[in-house]
């Protein structure tokens, strides 16, 4: 079942904040519930005219997303903009689906196969000698944790090398942490968990991840600052040790020479 995919950054996208404020809650429901029915039917993004109507809108509150750049016009309804690029498409959900279909074709002729005989033999042929029985361990081969972990480990390198800042997360960035070095602190980001193992990251949320990672971390320092702060902590510490000085001097009595 597919499923329709919305950007956390979408409420304050440029489309949506072109949107007048008294029709921007319908047209936003409608646009939700549109691009879900075109998800579940895979029209790849296409609304023919009598779903707004079933949707409880009109063609009105359409018109307001095409004006803001969410949809365009097309032969018997509308079509929203860039759904390839956001949305999978009905081609690559039918191979999808062909593919579970052949997988599970492959499993049931498995488990049909009788006790002891492999694929391609006949029942009474003797086995000849070969791979350790999987029943017992084989030093050859990674233990399940292993296995699970390198997996793990190449889905984290994936996903984290794929991470994008997108233009709502920099402004957000701008606006919560003044003085990030956000690509510096986005790298640390993604080598992290690139070196992180044991953790499936495909249940990673990784806008929220990433967001905590820079609301904790430090602000970069002007090396010109911390040049100042060091001389004058340097010049505190040379008045004082002078103050101390002339204090001894001060207190030392002076010498009375007998004639």
């Amino acid at each position: 079942m597919p499923w329709f995919k919305i950007d956390d950054g979408f409420t304050n996208s440029k489309p949506v904040l072109r949107l007048q404020r008294r029709v921007r809650t319908s047209a936003i429901g409608l646009w939700t519930l549109a691009g879900a029915w075109s998800a579940k039917e895979l029209t790849d993004g296409f609304v023919p005219e009598y779903v707004i109507e079933e949707l409880a809108s009109t063609p009105a509150i359409a018109g307001h997303l095409v004006r803001c750049g969410l949809w365009e016009e097309a032969k018997e309804g509308w079509q929203f903009k860039g759904w390839e690029k956001y949305q999978p498409t009905r081609e690559q959900i039918m191979e999808a689906r062909d593919r579970e279909t052949e997988r599970k074709r492959k499993y049931r002729e498995s488990q049909r196969r009788p006790s002891g005989t492999d694929a391609g033999r006949t029942e009474g042929h003797q086995r000849e000698s070969g791979p350790p029985d999987p029943t017992r361990p084989d030093p050859t081969r990674p233990s399940k944790e292993e296995a699970i972990a390198s997996s793990s480990r190449k889905r984290a390198t994936r996903i984290a090398e794929d991470f994008e800042i997108t233009q709502p997360m920099r402004d957000w960035a701008a606006e919560k942490t003044p003085g990030i070095d956000l690509g510096l602190e986005t790298e640390k980001f993604i080598n992290y968990w690139v070196a992180k193992s044991g953790k499936d990251a495909t249940k990673v949320d990784w806008t929220a991840t990433w967001r905590n990672w820079i609301l904790n971390a430090k602000p970069a320092r002007d090396p010109s600052v911390q040049r100042m702060d060091h001389s004058a902590r340097v010049r505190a510490k040379e008045a004082d040790m002078l103050a101390r000085f002339q204090a001894s001097q001060d207190q030392q009595p002076f010498l009375q020479i007998e004639g």
